[in-house]
């Protein structure tokens, strides 16, 4: 690996609640279609929701400095072993492949009050790599 990023982003759970339920058009501005789908199939969806909000958050800190892309251009959703993964669509998709980075892991956590979750981001040829702004 010739190149890596990190980001890591924490939550309190109840913000996350406290914010759908002031404003209801809050989950479709913050996540796809497929994640609140998947959230509100666990047993404690706001958990998730906080969880994959953090993840978001970690991926902004973990792409170069220009990148901001929308929130509902990255899903967290999990595959069928259950692991979580970034999919990337629209201009974060264009800012990941011009970035070059081809590798991406999140990790997810909670406990009764907060979220957490930490990205980590990897490419292995540094010099294709171009900026979000190239």
């Amino acid at each position: 690996m010739d190149s890596m990023a990190v980001g890591c982003d924490i939550v309190e759970i109840a913000r996350i609640r406290e914010a759908a339920q002031r404003h209801p058009r809050f989950l479709r501005r913050v996540f796809s279609a497929a994640e609140i789908a998947e959230c509100e199939g666990r047993a404690n969806p706001w958990q998730s929701f906080a969880a994959r909000f953090a993840a978001k958050e970690a991926v902004i800190k973990a792409l170069p400095a220009g990148c901001s892309p929308t929130l509902t251009e990255m899903e967290i959703l999990r595959d069928p072993a259950g692991k979580p993964q970034i999919r990337f669509s629209g201009s974060a998709a264009e800012w990941v492949r011009r970035s070059g980075w081809n590798g991406w892991s999140v990790s997810l956590s909670h406990d009764r009050d907060h979220a957490i979750a930490t990205v980590i981001a990897w490419r292995a040829k540094r010099e294709e790599a171009m900026g979000c702004d190239s």
